[in-house]
């Protein structure tokens, strides 16, 4: 069993572990399509997050199908599941936007803040 987060779903308890980075880079654009949209959770978004968790979740239960995870995950654990697996994973999220990484980049984006500027110190 590879270590993840332990999550109550369907009246079980799962081993949510994060994604391998084979996971992660075919994943990404989903991701970020996730971040896009921040709270807002229409079809195509349901279909990303249970593609993600599905894909997440075959590490531990490869018996796993699209189909039993869209079961499981409702709309009162698809954030932790999805925080567990950004998360593991060695993404954060912010705790209002599902695809949103720690210092409020869309997850995946480079971060372009520059480093502060030098002491005053003058130069002669």
């Amino acid at each position: 069993m590879i270590p993840g987060t332990a999550i109550a779903m369907g009246g079980r308890e799962w081993i949510v572990p994060p994604l391998t980075l084979g996971q992660l880079r075919q994943l990404l654009p989903k991701l970020r399509r996730l971040s896009a949209v921040g709270a807002a959770m229409g079809e195509d978004e349901i279909g990303v997050l249970g593609e993600i968790v599905t894909a997440a979740m075959s590490r531990n239960y490869p018996e796993i199908t699209a189909a039993t995870v869209e079961e499981l995950i409702d709309l009162g654990n698809a954030r932790e599941v999805l925080a567990a697996i950004l998360e593991g994973s060695g993404l954060r999220r912010q705790a209002n936007s599902p695809g949103e990484a720690a210092a409020g980049r869309p997850i995946g984006e480079a971060s372009t803040a520059s480093s502060p500027p030098p002491a005053d110190t003058a130069i002669r």
